[in-house]
């Protein structure tokens, strides 16, 4: 005991313990990378599903996930922390400097991220515009097509615009009636051996890829005439810029002429 009692205050007994205090140290790591899996694998996927069924906007659903993430780790400090009482001074002071380090660096690099990310839930919540609203923000006029954690995306003539969160809480944009949305109908037919809900499913899933296309009001799919020979269809859809009408037309149909041919579908 007296030789034990000596031999601390000479510091030898902490040097025999460096391999346990790496042991711990690789726990305590352990902990937060099987919390992080479990949040990424599991929980992250989870609060997905249940947005979507809920309708709630993604950049709400991300909005909590961050939340959810931050009190995962909180519990996986909590429970890592008996591990941390063996280690000596140094390995204290390695972990606070790491720490330190990582902190230091997600402050300085997320600061306008979690700025925009508060903004763009700050914007779903009060809602001055929602999805599919027109919107004229610095004198372009577009539609929102959809708002994220992060930044909105506005579909406007030359292109989609993504615009900060955080610039737009502080400025002033007019939300515009959806009859300022210009109406397009487009006809097409196919063979009538064709199965018909693969047809209207093939249609959905590319104008969903068509970003000039707004997705409110829902495009319409309808099925106008069946016989022996053909199978005719009718969409529906609305553009921010009637202007650009034609050219939208034309995109959607080539897009749809080629995932026709790539399902084996001919048009009739």
């Amino acid at each position: 005991m007296i030789l034990r009692e000596s031999l601390q205050g000479e510091g030898l007994v902490a040097s025999q313990t460096i391999p346990g205090q790496i042991m711990d140290l690789l726990i305590v790591l352990a902990i937060f990378a099987f919390a992080y899996v479990v949040y990424r694998l599991i929980i992250a996927k989870l609060i997905d599903k249940i947005a979507k069924m809920s309708g709630i906007e993604s950049g709400v659903a991300s909005f909590w996930k961050y939340i959810v993430l931050a009190v995962i780790m909180l519990v996986a400090g909590a429970l890592a922390a008996p591990f941390v009482g063996n280690f000596s001074s140094v390995v204290y002071f390695v972990i606070g400097l790491i720490l330190g380090v990582v902190v230091l660096m997600l402050i300085l690099g997320s600061k306008d991220v979690l700025v925009n990310a508060l903004s763009g839930y700050a914007l779903m919540v009060y809602k001055p515009f929602k999805r599919g609203d027109v919107v004229v923000v610095n004198g372009e006029l577009g539609y929102v097509r959809d708002i994220t954690a992060v930044y909105t995306e506005i579909v406007r003539e030359d292109g989609v615009c993504y615009v900060p969160n955080s610039e737009l809480m502080k400025k002033s944009f007019l939300v515009r009636p959806m009859d300022s949305l210009s109406r397009l109908s487009i006809s097409l037919k196919v063979k009538s051996d064709v199965d018909i809900d693969i047809v209207e499913q093939l249609i959905k899933d590319v104008i969903k890829q068509c970003k000039e296309i707004s997705t409110t009001p829902e495009p319409e799919v309808y099925v106008t005439d069946v016989n022996g020979q053909f199978s005719s269809f009718q969409i529906v859809i609305k553009t921010v810029n009637p202007r650009r009408a034609l050219h939208v037309k034309s995109q959607l149909l080539k897009m749809i002429k080629q995932s026709f041919e790539n399902a084996g579908i001919k048009l009739f």
